[in-house]
């Protein structure tokens, strides 16, 4: 008897306080991916229960970006080590891999034709690279930052221009190929987070955490504007994305909320209230043709909800550390899966990954089982044994 996989339960992506998480798109707005460990997540937007995961980095892996094409993935990793692999096959066949530098890679960037890739991160001699994809060999340098590069774009027109923003809080703006420094902007007052281009190649943003956008010309590199007037956040900015007509973006700040901006007027249109606790600072954020998705600093995937916009029109919820126990639960003709992890978190898994409400173990559960009473017994190595009644789904 030959086992098949029936369906994969994807990890929620790793998380750091005050740290941004790029999350990744597919060319034809069906998937988004983002890391966990030394893993790639690929998960399709409308079913994210339908998983995808490519392990075969041998270091945590910190960012993955599609090529325009859709054909290829390249992901970066802590040891700086890049891998170009194919998308179309199961087996995810690694086409080529490159050190650009010697450190880790925080960001990723394709031209539209797929034949470049731009990567940046904390090197030990350079910052970043920019390189043909299927030699390797150099095509310009990134120059211009003092200190580690946080975020990279390429404009998707021709004449090509690339955009860097870094921790010594100034934006470069080179031109190419091959790409040539051009100026250092320092409009931030703190470290630059995220810069894009939007679709058209018309205009670009940085975004830093003095709780900034400034938004300038794509071509020239001139300053247009500013979002929000003073400030567009009250905390610092993490991520940005581009409506696909390249009028709107949305921003993720630590101050817990997501804003849509229309960038004609430089004012917000929506302000989406993720929450009021720490773990609800918005570290990430996607804009995929219709969908708005969001990352919390919990891990917790928000699908945000124009029309109400204090409630996400879902949330996908899951593990983020390492599962260290699981047991099966067979109910009204159903089986349950619960699932421990490192964090103390359990989670219930059937299809979409659900969890019990209220203040669960602070620290690694170690073992769990049902009882004849139909309770989950799980002990922790936070000292406590605890028993929840399945049927509420809630801590006691």
């Amino acid at each position: 008897m030959s086992y098949e996989l029936k369906s994969v339960f994807a990890s929620l992506p790793h998380m750091e306080r005050g740290v941004a998480k790029v999350l990744g798109g597919d060319p034809k707005g069906n998937n988004f991916l983002y890391t966990n460990g030394k893993s790639v997540i690929i998960r399709n937007i409308e079913n994210p229960a339908i998983a995808d995961i490519y392990t075969e980095h041998p270091h945590q892996v910190i960012v993955a970006k599609y090529a325009p094409s859709g054909f290829y993935i390249a992901s970066g990793d802590v040891s700086g080590k890049i891998r170009i692999w194919d998308t179309t096959q199961k087996e995810h066949l690694l086409k080529y891999e490159y050190q650009p530098f010697g450190g880790k890679i925080k960001d990723i960037a394709w031209t539209e034709d797929s034949k470049r890739v731009a990567v940046v991160g904390e090197g030990r001699e350079k910052f970043g690279a920019v390189f043909l994809w299927d030699s390797g060999s150099s095509v310009g340098e990134i120059v211009g930052h003092s200190k580690i590069i946080n975020s990279v774009d390429i404009k998707q027109t021709r004449p090509y221009r690339l955009v860097t923003g870094s921790d010594d809080n100034c934006t470069t703006f080179l031109e190419g190929p091959p790409f040539k420094f051009k100026c250092t902007i320092s409009d931030h007052s703190r470290f630059v987070n995220c810069v894009r281009f939007s679709p058209d190649g018309n205009r670009y943003v940085s975004a830093g955490a003095d709780g900034q956008i400034f938004l300038y010309d794509g071509k020239t590199g001139e300053k247009v504007g500013s979002l929000g007037g003073e400030k567009a956040h009250d905390g610092g900015i993490y991520a940005v994305s581009w409506s696909p007509d390249s009028t709107q973006l949305i921003s993720a700040s630590g101050d817990k909320t997501v804003k849509l901006w229309d960038v004609g007027s430089g004012t917000a249109v929506t302000t989406f209230n993720l929450g009021s606790d720490v773990l609800d600072q918005q570290l990430g954020c996607l804009w995929q043709k219709n969908h708005l998705l969001s990352i919390s600093l919990s891990g917790y995937i928000n699908y945000l909800d124009r029309n109400n916009p204090d409630r996400p029109l879902r949330t996908i919820k899951g593990h983020s550390k390492s599962i260290q126990c699981l047991t099966v639960h067979k109910a009204g003709g159903r089986s349950n899966i619960y699932s421990a992890s490192h964090d103390g978190h359990i989670n219930i898994l059937h299809g979409e990954n659900e969890e019990f409400l209220g203040k669960g173990h602070s620290n690694l559960v170690s073992k769990m089982a049902v009882d004849d009473s139909g309770r989950l017994v799980t002990c922790s190595m936070d000292d406590t044994v605890r028993y929840t009644d399945l049927s509420k789904k809630e801590y006691r």
